[in-house]
């Protein structure tokens, strides 16, 4: 194994893709921006991932994903709400040597240690506004986002 490092997470707002509302993350190894040709492919993936996430019962067609420039590769994982309270994982990656070609992968992973604070986030504020309320409060839900800074970390 080699030196441990925190890593740099951004809340990048909220989109729309097809008819679902999807907040989205970055991660870098260091604190600087993720190329605008990498932004825009990741967003065009999106629906190959949303495909086999449709939601099939009344949970609002909400998303969230986590774009990650690593070392190694660009990772992008989306992670939908199903089943009122269940998080549908599927994920893609991309090479570095042609970061722009998502290909959808098939192992069942679901985020590595720079990536799980944004789910670990999310899942908080779903029941803090969608399950815990009399009311639940979709807006709310997409407004609140993680802080920015480093995440990994202890």
């Amino acid at each position: 194994m080699g030196e441990f490092h925190e890593r740099y997470l951004r809340s990048a707002g909220v989109i729309t893709v097809a008819d679902w509302q999807v907040k989205q993350y970055r991660v870098t190894v260091r604190d600087e921006p993720i190329e605008e040709s990498v932004l825009a492919a990741g967003e065009r993936f999106l629906p190959k991932l949303l495909r086999t996430a449709a939601a099939t019962d009344d949970t609002p067609r909400v998303a969230f994903s986590v774009l990650h420039k690593g070392e190694d590769a660009i990772w992008l994982n989306l992670y939908s709400w199903c089943q009122e309270a269940i998080v549908h994982c599927r994920a893609a990656n991309a090479p570095l040597s042609t970061p722009t070609s998502f290909a959808e992968l098939p192992e069942p992973l679901i985020g590595c240690v720079w990536e799980l604070p944004a789910l670990a986030f999310e899942r908080s504020a779903w029941v803090r506004h969608l399950l815990r309320p009399q009311r639940p409060d979709l807006d709310a839900y997409l407004a609140d986002r993680h802080p920015d800074g480093p995440v990994g970390g202890p």
